[in-house]
């Protein structure tokens, strides 16, 4: 007679879920949006075939959509014809038509415009980006450190006597050191 212990199966799901969680709340906040891209993008793709592989079996005997291929061509061929009757008809319609049609492409950007105006401008700054876990491993970090870090060993430099005050941005209307 077999027996399962049941912690077998709780304590690898609680590891996970662990390092999920540490990943989740330290290291996720740190990176950019492109590396969370790819990263993303690889877990896709991964779980993408991680699922065709459990399941390949099933897919290849479910069969119901082999009747639909025959009428894949007359499906294309049905949306390129109105696509076509659509251009022409723009074309081809007044000048007043015309105007309505593109007020009512141009007021939805409008209102995308102004939603995006509205929402930075209530955006908190970036010094709240970060949540009170991460800030307070931060503040250990610093205070195991030093205030000035890894670099506390350089002697400290001299101030720039020659540049007071720093250069405003071309083009942005603020200095630099504002940014």
């Amino acid at each position: 007679m077999l027996v399962c212990n049941q912690m077998e199966l709780f304590l690898p799901g609680l590891i996970v879920f662990v390092l999920v969680a540490f990943f989740a709340f330290l290291v996720i906040p740190k990176t950019g949006p492109m590396i969370l891209a790819v990263a993303s993008l690889i877990a896709l793709i991964a779980a993408g075939v991680h699922h065709y592989q459990l399941f390949s079996y099933e897919y290849s005997l479910s069969t119901w959509q082999y009747g639909l291929a025959s009428y894949a061509s007359y499906i294309v061929l049905g949306l390129a014809l109105l696509m076509i009757i659509a251009a022409i008809s723009f074309v081809f319609m007044g000048s007043e038509n015309k105007a309505k049609v593109m007020e009512a492409v141009a007021t939805p950007m409008e209102q995308i415009q102004t939603a995006v105006k509205n929402s930075i401008q209530q955006m908190p700054n970036a010094s709240s980006a970060t949540n009170p876990l991460t800030a307070a491993i931060n503040r250990g970090v610093n205070a195991m450190t030093g205030p000035a870090g890894p670099m506390a060993m350089e002697a400290p430099r001299p101030p720039n006597v020659t540049n007071q005050r720093s250069p405003i941005i071309p083009g942005l209307g603020f200095r630099a050191s504002e940014a």
